[in-house]
């Protein structure tokens, strides 16, 4: 979810009751919305995002993560979160929601490492890695960590634990397939969510009004721009597309690339129910055929596809 300047208006709420009021529920008909994955406000770089209001007064911040129980995972900036010394930062971790550092071109090596030193044992998260985020092989920046499987054993990064896991956007288009396949070979499979980002059907130019800004499907229907500007605003593919491009175009076995669309991105969002085919968690399945095909999907144990 995103967070227009005026979050208090009466759009931005009532989107986020609507959400609320889904979270958890199995109808038997669908996908099922497990909570909120909150793009903002706190953010440095807009990239392909509306405004937001990245100066939230502490207060304002409170009550908008008061509004959203069911929020899992929140991208922040750490260079402006720095200024209040990281007290929405904070504020994600008293409320057990993961800080996902991100939107951020110019946040520093020490900017970072005060972020992670407010909890040196819990695993933050890093929104879309590449993507309005930098890397420099000499001034770390988010990529930089985003790469790290383990921190070098120098005074600067003792005591902290793990390096951030880390998101994909796997269409091919928002990170071009050489840099995948270098950061497939950086990080554990357990530490990588292959994402779709998709926010528009792939119709070859669709024009979508959003935020009061109009958007176009490309030409190729991968992903969505901001009409008239090389601006990326979200992706097209699904996630079945994502995990048929781990198998096909990067040769990562099929267990792998499973974990990487399910059991890694549901652990970096504490959902304990879901992401394995293990007793006690819910039914959720998509059954394949040899040509990785899809033949059927349960929900809840209840067969809502069949090819």
């Amino acid at each position: 979810m995103v967070y227009p300047k005026d979050s208090k208006a009466a759009g931005t709420e009532e989107t986020i009751m609507k959400i609320e009021s889904i979270v958890g529920k199995t109808d038997g008909i669908g996908a099922v919305c497990e909570g909120i994955n909150g793009e903002g406000p706190i953010v440095n770089d807009f990239g392909g995002l509306p405004e937001s209001d990245k100066e939230m007064a502490i207060p304002e911040f409170q009550a908008l993560l008061d509004k959203m129980p069911s929020c899992k995972i929140m991208t922040i900036s750490p260079h402006v979160d720095k200024k209040s010394g990281y007290q929405r930062i904070k504020l994600l971790l008293e409320r057990g929601i993961v800080p996902s550092l991100g939107h951020d071109r110019v946040a520093t090596d020490e900017e970072i490492l005060g972020a992670l030193r407010l909890a040196p044992s819990t695993q933050f998260h890093i929104t879309h890695l590449c993507n309005v985020c930098n890397f420099h092989h000499r001034t770390p920046s988010l990529v930089n960590f985003g790469l790290t499987e383990e921190f070098p054993q120098i005074p600067e990064y003792n005591g902290l634990d793990k390096p951030p896991s880390i998101e994909v956007i796997g269409d091919l288009r928002h990170v071009h397939p050489l840099t995948i396949s270098a950061i497939l070979k950086a990080r554990h499979f357990s530490n990588i969510a292959f994402i779709s980002d998709c926010t528009a059907e792939s119709k070859p130019g669709q024009k979508v009004h959003y935020n009061n800004r109009e958007m176009q499907v490309s030409d190729d229907g991968k992903c969505l721009y901001v009409s008239g500007t090389d601006t990326l605003a979200g992706s097209c593919c699904s996630v079945m597309d994502a995990f048929k491009s781990l198998i096909d175009v990067f040769k990562v076995n099929v267990a792998e690339a499973a974990a990487m669309v399910s059991e890694t991105p549901a652990r970096i969002a504490k959902l304990d129910h879901i992401g394995k085919i293990e007793v006690g968690k819910r039914a959720d399945l998509l059954l394949f055929d040899d040509k990785v095909t899809l033949q059927k999907t349960m929900v809840a144990g209840k067969v809502v596809y069949s090819k």
